[in-house]
């Protein structure tokens, strides 16, 4: 049997970020909707705030945000202007804890859930706390200057106290004049450094937060962790979709294979698959219905050269299947939607 490294999930943003860029761009006179099609979205995707995306499409939208505005600091300014609903039932929580050092643990717990493209550690030496950001793939500086302005701001916001960082550092140059980073930050801030890094007074940890109440906190830290499980299913539906899509040309790939790749036994993928309301026949079918969708629009590929690369090993299997998702043939598909 032929060993596969596990496929890794792609990086999501939770909707509710780009509900919240949505409204912002809206509220300064933005044809938001527009701006949000341009990253590839509709009004519909991003309805429930709880569901994840692709982070591609947070990156998409922040882009043609700044384009439009011709406002390279457009991410800066967004996490200036954070509030708690940005981050979903993630920030509701955020909001009831009883000191700063809390919330920032239950951030870093659960940083992914609202935004994937980047992982957060928190480190302490010598009375000074380090939260670090480290991009899951290249990032683009507005996303990494929204949730450090963003950060700040909800300290800010939720001690009711206007304290400054130790420093900020950022990988990337500065987008704008350095001096909007300093004024709102009230700090130095570094740029072109070796990380991103946000350094501040560890004391700041036991700082208390405006809205304590323990007892909601837990009832919504239990959500969370709900939401934490339907998360990883998800993100192993993800990642398994992905590594079927690899091998289909070869043709229909099968669960042991599948499950060696995923590093589950058999049994555990089926019922975490089972968990996220699906199974592995389904994936496969799933993946090259959203294969043919793509490979069509391509009119350089035949019908046949699609069905084999889906890995039909005949050509009246890959109809029978289209025609069951459709309900007319690949063909006439085509010329509907090409």
């Amino acid at each position: 049997m032929t060993h596969h490294a596990a496929t890794t999930p792609r990086p999501t943003v939770a909707a509710s970020m780009l509900r919240s860029l949505h409204g912002y761009l809206a509220a300064r006179g933005h044809d938001a909707d527009a701006l949000l099609r341009a990253a590839g979205l509709a009004a519909r995707d991003i309805a429930d705030a709880e569901r994840t995306i692709e982070a591609r499409h947070y990156e998409r939208l922040l882009q043609a945000a700044i384009a439009a505005s011709h406002n390279p600091l457009l991410g800066l300014e967004f996490g200036m202007a954070v509030h708690p609903e940005r981050w979903g039932g993630i920030g509701r929580l955020l909001v009831h804890c009883a000191t700063l050092g809390e919330a920032i643990a239950f951030q870093t717990r659960y940083v992914h859930l609202v935004n994937a493209a980047g992982r957060t550690t928190i480190s302490e030496h010598d009375g000074e706390t380090t939260i670090e950001w480290r991009d899951a793939e290249p990032t683009m500086p507005a996303l990494v200057e929204e949730a450090f302005a963003a950060w700040v701001g909800f300290a800010r916001w939720a001690s009711q106290r206007d304290r400054a960082p130790i420093a900020i550092s950022f990988r990337h140059r500065a987008q704008g004049d350095p001096a909007v980073y300093r004024a709102f930050f009230q700090c130095p801030v570094h740029f072109e450094a070796p990380g991103h890094r946000l350094r501040f007074d560890s004391k700041l940890l036991a700082a208390p937060l405006r809205s304590p109440d323990a007892v909601l906190a837990t009832a919504l830290a239990a959500r969370v962790d709900t939401r934490q499980a339907r998360y990883d299913s998800h993100a192993l539906v993800a990642a398994l979709q992905d590594w079927i899509a690899a091998r289909l040309a070869h043709g229909a790939p099968g669960l042991a294979d599948a499950a060696v790749a995923m590093n589950l036994g058999e049994r555990s993928l089926q019922q975490r698959l089972h968990d996220a309301g699906t199974g592995f026949r389904q994936c496969v079918d799933d993946t090259r219905r959203r294969l043919a969708e793509r490979h069509l629009r391509d009119a350089s590929l035949s019908i046949g050269d699609i069905g084999l690369r889906l890995g039909f090993s005949e050509q009246s299997a890959f109809q029978r299947a289209f025609r069951r998702w459709h309900g007319l043939p690949p063909a006439a598909w085509r010329r509907r939607n090409g």
